[in-house]
């Protein structure tokens, strides 16, 4: 069909019945829409004519029988039209009954959800509480609150600034970190809660690995039965409004507080509340933000409808297919530019985690070569999938063959020509005058030479400000022991953790350079990123010959 995706279909065999997992749910007021759902979760939107005509497949009656059954002006031809339409859906009963919901899912791209527990019977005694925050002395207040709370934000900078780019007690960690973890799971709750409350049934709450970072969600897709497209774009904003109190809050409070580790801890606890809250509203993600314009717009699926525009407008440039995406504007864009985040967010997780992972031997490399592995069969999938169906849409065979030809030639070439240095992250001590560039003594043993550059940074968790310049010395590596903030943003007074040291000389410094920080090791030596990448593989625990080695 011009216009859509080739897609293979099983044409519904008379007399049809619904599949057992599968539903009719009623809308939540007169004036909403009627949905199919399997297993719960919403399929499609459909009208109430329909919905009479899908009540009566029972597995017995044929068409006819059925438009007999819902009178005039229903005809055998009608029935069958819709049940055609509504077939993609995959609410019929195509063979044995499928087994219950498991609790851990996949959701492409990269979301794995664990199920933890149902909250609709919990959230409707919750219900005074929306009512209370919803009286205008509880908003005035909640306003006042936020308004304070960014006015703390615009008077402390440097306390913030200091806050991500220094060490921090552990203790304060452990506070902040428990803090937004009960958070998080009430941002969920507020979804939940907020559905619930108009009428809806939030159907799961549970932890998830979304784009390899660890986050919690909660499944308010029956919000779609909701005929207000307020009351819907209410349930996806409910979430980052949580966070928003909560952090004017306690950005309000800790203004009066003496400067202390608590105070400090606070700040940093409402500062990271109006962060997480303003990333939830990033759009070209599946976060809140997301769902908040899909529900104003009221298109459902609306990255899903995006993200084939814009494949088929680039199908159309650079492989000549000939489909005309009805609305190739706002969906095509739409659809690049949620492409460009999702692999923006798939390589920010990267960085984050792998390092994280290469730490722990052999086991963290098997980690990594399986996540490489997944991410390479998706990036495959997509691609033989976008060929497949710029074939089927007019594609030309040689089209295609130089559309790969090109590709592959771009690949190399960025391969073999692009330059890069190996940089590694470190510590540096500063001790009678001395300086040394430190490595934890169980990492592996980093290619550093003499002459190479280094960077003399703060010791942050989120900014790290150059404070100084240095170069390795020629003297060997030696064991020794350094402070813990050495090697992490974390200050446990005498505690020091074995670190192999080298040799460094200053050339440029700060007056205030403290004596223990971050390091950042650039080499002297250049390579492809071809050759980069190609040392990385070959030089892991997982390569053969290598197994055995010791990391030093």
């Amino acid at each position: 069909m011009k216009g859509t995706r080739n897609r293979i279909t099983t044409e519904p065999q008379w007399p049809v019945r619904l599949a057992s997992h599968a539903s009719i749910e009623p809308p939540v007021d007169s004036v909403g829409p009627w949905i199919v759902a399997l297993d719960g979760v919403p399929r499609a939107r459909i009208s109430q004519d329909v919905a009479s005509v899908l009540k009566e497949l029972d597995g017995e009656k044929d068409a006819g029988q059925i438009a007999l059954t819902l009178g005039a002006p229903w005809t055998a031809s009608d029935v069958g039209s819709v049940v055609e339409r509504v077939a993609p859906t995959g609410i019929f009963d195509a063979g044995p009954r499928r087994n219950a919901p498991r609790r851990v899912q996949f959701r492409a791209p990269l979301t794995v959800q664990l199920t933890l527990f149902d909250p609709s019977s919990v959230l409707p005694a919750l219900h005074p509480v929306v009512t209370f925050l919803l009286r205008r002395g509880s908003l005035a207040l909640l306003a006042i609150s936020l308004l304070g709370g960014l006015l703390v934000v615009s008077s402390t900078g440097t306390d913030i600034v200091r806050l991500f780019s220094s060490p921090l007690p552990l203790a304060t960690y452990l506070g902040v970190a428990a803090a937004m973890f009960a958070s998080t799971l009430l941002h969920e709750l507020g979804h939940g809660l907020a559905l619930s409350y108009f009428g809806g049934k939030p159907r799961r709450i549970g932890i998830m690995l979304f784009y390899l970072s660890p986050a919690f969600f909660c499944d308010v897709t029956d919000g779609w039965r909701l005929a207000s497209r307020k009351q819907r774009v209410m349930v996806a904003l409910a979430g980052p409004l949580v966070h928003v109190g909560l952090g004017s809050l306690v950005l309000c409070g800790q203004a009066f507080m003496a400067t202390s580790p608590h105070k400090d801890g606070l700040l940093l606890y409402g500062v990271l509340c109006y962060t997480v809250a303003l990333l939830n509203l990033f759009p070209f993600i599946k976060l809140d933000g997301y769902v908040a314009l899909m529900s104003a717009l009221d298109i459902p699926h609306l990255r899903r409808k995006s993200l084939a525009a814009a494949e088929e407008i680039v199908g159309r440039f650079a492989l000549g297919t000939t489909v005309q995406v009805p609305h190739p504007g706002f969906l095509a864009l739409f659809g690049l530019a949620s492409f460009a985040a999702g692999l923006c967010f798939v390589v920010v997780g990267f960085q984050r985690l792998v390092p994280v992972f290469l730490q722990l031997g052999m086991a963290g490399h098997a980690a990594v070569a399986l996540l490489i592995g997944l991410l390479a069969i998706l990036a495959v999938k997509g691609i033989v999938r976008f060929f497949r169906t710029a074939a089927a849409n007019g594609s030309t065979l040689w089209r295609r063959t130089l559309a790969l030809l090109l590709g592959a030639g771009l690949t190399s070439a960025v391969l073999a020509t692009v330059p890069v240095s190996s940089v590694q992250a470190a510590g540096f001590s500063l001790e009678a005058g001395q300086l040394s560039i430190v490595f934890p003594k169980d990492s592996e043993l980093p290619s550093i030479e003499a002459g190479d550059r280094v960077s003399l940074q703060t010791q942050g968790t989120v900014v790290h400000t150059e404070l100084g310049l240095a170069t390795v010395g020629s003297l060997p590596p030696s064991e020794a022991n350094a402070p813990l903030e050495s090697i992490a943003p974390v200050t446990l007074p005498g505690i020091t953790v074995p670190v192999i040291a080298y040799d460094a000389e200053i050339r440029a410094a700060h007056a205030d350079l403290p004596a223990h920080g971050r390091a950042e090791v650039t080499s002297n030596v250049r390579t492809t990123l071809g050759e980069y990448l190609w040392n990385a593989v070959t030089s892991s625990p997982l390569w053969p010959g290598n197994a055995g080695k010791e990391n030093r």
